[in-house]
Order: C-alpha cells, then structure tokens, then sequence
C-alpha cells in the first residue's frame, strides 16, 4: 500500500520518534551533526547512500518503506527480515528455517 506523502525526512523522522529517540541521540549514533540530521528530516538536505543505508540500519527501517512509501503490512514481519537480513549469521538462519519449517509443519 502506498502513503499519500512520504519522504525520506518524514520517514526518518518519524522512525526516530517511533524509537524513542532525539535528534542529538541519533545523530551521535550516526556520527554526524545534529544540524546535518535536522536538514535531511527537514528535507533541506539529501543523505548519501552511504549514510541513508547506516540510518535505515540504525532505526531498523526497509529501503522499500523509506524510498517508495509503502507501508509495512506488518511490522512484525519487517523487523523479522531486518534481523534476518543484517544480523544473523548463515548458522542463525538455518535455526530460524528449521523451525519456521516445523512450525508450519505442526500446522498441518
């Protein structure tokens, strides 16, 4: 489903929020300067993709809901793939395939 407005600020901005976090808070996680996080969620300033990447990374956000506006259908389901994607090691996903298929399996 797609928002009617979105941007890359908005959508930062509001994951920061979500998470409990200040402006000076994140952008000291993200070594970069306050006033630099407050152009880029003010929309005065586009990050690099260097940068845009750390930050989706940090506040656990898809490139999908940032850049085309779609909007998780579960948010469950995209920090699972997040965690999937950038934290587990290839011994941590075949624990988490295993199990899924024996979850599925006992559904039967």
């Amino acid at each position: 489903m797609r928002k009617e407005t979105n941007s890359i600020g908005t959508a930062i901005k509001n994951a920061r929020k979500k998470k409990g976090m200040t402006q000076a808070q994140l952008s000291e996680a993200l070594d970069i300067s306050m006033r630099y996080l407050q152009s880029i969620e003010n929309e005065n300033k586009t990050p690099s993709y260097a940068l845009l990447t750390r930050i989706l990374g940090y506040l656990s956000l898809s490139a999908d809901s940032v850049l085309l506006g779609e909007e998780s259908e579960s948010p469950d389901r995209e920090r699972l793939m997040h965690l999937i994607k950038y934290q587990c090691t290839d011994a941590d996903i075949q624990v988490l395939i295993a199990t899924a298929e024996a979850l599925l399996q006992t559904k039967q």
